[in-house]
Order: structure tokens, then C-alpha cells, then sequence
């Protein structure tokens, strides 16, 4: 039951309740001359969140937040898209941290799927440097230690997940490519990895599939990635309204137009 509460809220309550806030805070920032440290001037077209699910109630697990956590209207809108995925289809995570998302996507998407999530060991070298502020997100004592509880409570779920371990930037994913219904992309926040990271994300997600990146407007690595990305292919990014969230549907290609010879 609480799971549902903690839907509800995440996403009826918090969600337009955040987005007030800080839309607040920007213009108050503008009207004293000053910058949000934490809050970039973002570009990218915002779209409702219902336009991307038709799913309007979500379940939330551990729901308390820590630092690192996506928000729990972000967790709402994801674990929805979840839902939806196509059972027997692949769930990639990039970035595992404490596993609250992952345990999230294991029980929000159907029995069949399988959840992967990558996450870098603090002893691991890296192939880009990492930004100064996510150096506690690697140097923890154990990654994905939500997961863990649940392991004699919930096997069925913890079943589905499979971690995996590497630098994002030098990890093989070809044998995701074309399987993934739903990538979730939050690893590291530095420019060269965000560019990295989708390269891969786009060749793991199969057509109809989504793409979701996280901060959005609050890392200048993630911001300045993805705009560049839109603005050179014009893939249609989008942010989703009142959050840090990018999403991105994979469509179907288009047919050639054939002309008959004469």
C-alpha cells in the first residue's frame, strides 16, 4: 500500500510542486544578477510527462532519498515508462550507485525482463576524468547495497538484476545492442562521458524503445552533451516538464521512397 502513496505523491504532489520551486528560484537568481550554481539555462523543448506514458499511477520502493538519488517524481515518471516495456526485453541501467533505481525498474517492469546495470568500482581507472562533485557516488563501501535487501524477501526481483562492473567508456555492450526496451543513462556527469554513454545507449535501445538521461539542467557536462546532440541530429530530445529528465523514443525508420522504372 505505501508504495502507492509514495506514487501518488512523487508524482502528483512533488512532481508540479518542484517544478514551481524551481522555476522560482531561477527567476529570483535572474532578478538579483546572480547564477544558480546548481541550475543551467536549458534549451531543449519541455513536454508533460503524460505525454510520454499512458500510465498515470506509479509504485515507489525506498522511497527515502539519499545524495545521489534521482527525485522521487523522477523514480514516478521512470518506474511508469517501466511498466510499460516489452516483457522479455533487456533494462539497462548506466550507473548503479546504491540500486534504488535498479530495484525500482525490477519490480515496475514484467516478469521477463531483465534489468543490467553497470557501475564503476572505486579502485577502477578511468578513460575520462571525472567531475570533482560525483567522486562519493564511486567511493562507496558497496555499490548497488539497496538491492541487497531484498535478497531473502523478494528473490524473484533481485533475480532480474544482473550487475555488472566496468568503466562505461571502455565496457563492451555489444551484446545489449538492439535488446533494450527502456536505457537509463546516469553514470558519470562529465561531458566526454555523457557523449560516451549515449553512443552506446543509442545502439542498445530497440525500435520503439526509450532513452532517459538524468540531470538535465543541474550537471554542465549533461546539459552541453545533449544540446549539442540535438542541435547536430535533430533527434527530437525533450525534457520532461518540472524535472532533470531527457527522454527519447526510438521510432520506426522511415521507408525509402522507391520510384519504378520505366
Amino acid at each position: 500500500m505505501k508504495e502507492y502513496l509514495y506514487g501518488i505523491y512523487g508524482i502528483w504532489i512533488y512532481l508540479p510542486l518542484s517544478g514551481v520551486s524551481r522555476k522560482w528560484r531561477r527567476f529570483s537568481k535572474r532578478l538579483r544578477g546572480r547564477k544558480e550554481s546548481h541550475l543551467q539555462q536549458i534549451n531543449l523543448p519541455c513536454i508533460s510527462w503524460k505525454q510520454c506514458t499512458n500510465n498515470r499511477m506509479a509504485r515507489i520502493w525506498e522511497h527515502d532519498q539519499a545524495n545521489g538519488n534521482i527525485r522521487i517524481s523522477e523514480l514516478s515518471f521512470l518506474n511508469m515508462i517501466a511498466q510499460e516495456v516489452d516483457d522479455g526485453t533487456n533494462i539497462f541501467e548506466i550507473g548503479t550507485f546504491d540500486g534504488r533505481t535498479s530495484i525500482n525498474l525490477a519490480f515496475s517492469s514484467p516478469d521477463a525482463c531483465n534489468i543490467f546495470t553497470l557501475d564503476l568500482k572505486p579502485e577502477m581507472d578511468t578513460e575520462y576524468a571525472l567531475e570533482k562533485g560525483e567522486r562519493h557516488m564511486v567511493e562507496k563501501k558497496s555499490s548497488g547495497a539497496r538491492i541487497d535487501k531484498y535478497r531473502k524477501t523478494d528473490k524473484s526481483i533481485v533475480k532480474k538484476i544482473d550487475r555488472l562492473f566496468g568503466d562505461s567508456a571502455k565496457f563492451d555492450f555489444s551484446s545489449y545492442y538492439d535488446s533494450c526496451s527502456l536505457v537509463f543513462v546516469d553514470g558519470s556527469h562529465a561531458y566526454e562521458y555523457l557523449l560516451s554513454d549515449t553512443e552506446e545507449a543509442m545502439k542498445m535501445v530497440k525500435t520503439g524503445g526509450v532513452i532517459v538521461w538524468h540531470d538535465y539542467g543541474i550537471w554542465e557536462g549533461v546539459t552541453k552533451g545533449l544540446e549539442e546532440i540535438e542541435n547536430k541530429y535533430k533527434m527530437g530530445l525533450v525534457n520532461i516538464s518540472n524535472t532533470s529528465l531527457v527522454y527519447w523514443r526510438k521510432k520506426q525508420p522511415e521507408p525509402k521512397d522507391r520510384t519504378d522504372s520505366v
